[in-house]
């Protein structure tokens, strides 16, 4: 994305200022917000819009997903954003979000003003036309960030190929056609990211996630929390290892399994989904620094 949007100093007044993480998520908001009308996959999402999810947020902002769920509840409380949403994603609209970012035409007009301000060629006026390759470019950067929502779609089809590290190979995916601009082999534009996921083959990692009859269950189990709760991804996260002697072995990084045990509704979900698939089993973590690339 390129651009800008506008900050006031009225922002040190801010309810939320000395909150770091409601800072950090609300300016992230303003700048991944649509600055014109846009569709995507036929939805529409209007200018001061994105399109998004607590999960998406999370991975661009390094902050857990529970403390983004509060924080968008926050937000929310004091009119700050309004939020419609549905079990595959969310709608965010920034509210007075003109107060943030100016149309391109007054823009233009604000900086012909400016008498003692040198335009340069980057710096185009209202008659100026913007150069091919730079709308190209934007162009390209809202295409990435609009397909890079569908991580954890992608990253569900790695993690049931059996891939070792199903993170490194999404992170490879969306590089690699993010590089070449989602074209597929023929040149063509590509339009849907988990088709093209689905017969993608990759050698960043070597080797298998777990064990393939346990996988086999574990996509059980999956598909039992994906018809019951709107947190099913966060499983993405972690790989069982090993089944042995009523013992159900499971690896990931300590946060992501602290964040599960935390949220005690989607905890119980999870119990259930277990029982269903593997009967009576003691869980055991094993922690490890990172899973990612």
């Amino acid at each position: 994305m390129e651009g800008w949007v506008k900050l006031f100093r009225m922002l040190l007044n801010w309810e939320w200022y000395k909150v770091p993480y409601m800072v950090h998520l609300f300016i992230h908001l303003i700048l991944k917000a649509n600055h014109e009308p846009r569709k995507w996959q036929g939805i529409a999402i209007e200018r001061g819009q994105l399109l998004t999810g607590r999960k998406v947020l999370s991975y661009e902002t390094g902050i857990s997903e529970q403390t983004i769920r509060t924080c968008l509840s926050r937000l929310k409380s004091t009119n700050e954003i309004t939020i419609k949403s549905t079990s595959q994603y969310s709608i965010i609209t920034i509210c007075n979000y003109e107060s943030y970012q100016e149309k391109k035409d007054e823009a233009n007009h604000q900086i012909n003003q400016h008498s003692n301000q040198r335009l340069t060629n980057d710096q185009p006026t209202i008659n100026q036309p913007v150069t091919t390759n730079k709308n190209e470019k934007n162009n390209k950067n809202e295409k990435n960030s609009l397909f890079r929502q569908r991580f954890f779609s992608v990253l569900e089809i790695f993690y049931f190929k059996n891939f070792k590290n199903p993170i490194a190979v999404t992170n490879a995916f969306f590089n690699h056609y993010e590089g070449i601009g989602w074209k597929n082999a023929r040149g063509l534009d590509i339009e849907n990211v988990e088709s093209v996921a689905e017969n993608w083959s990759n050698k960043t990692t070597e080797g298998t996630n777990c064990p393939v009859p346990l996988l086999l269950k574990w996509k059980v189990m999956y598909d039992i929390l994906k018809n019951n709760t709107d947190h099913y991804t966060q499983f993405l996260l972690l790989r069982p290892t090993k089944l042995e002697n009523g013992n159900l072995f499971i690896r990931g990084e300590e946060k992501d399994i602290q964040s599960i045990e935390a949220d005690k509704a989607l905890l119980a979900v999870w119990k259930n989904a277990l029982f269903m698939t593997f009967g009576k089993v003691n869980v055991q973590y094993e922690f490890e620094k990172t899973i990612a690339a």
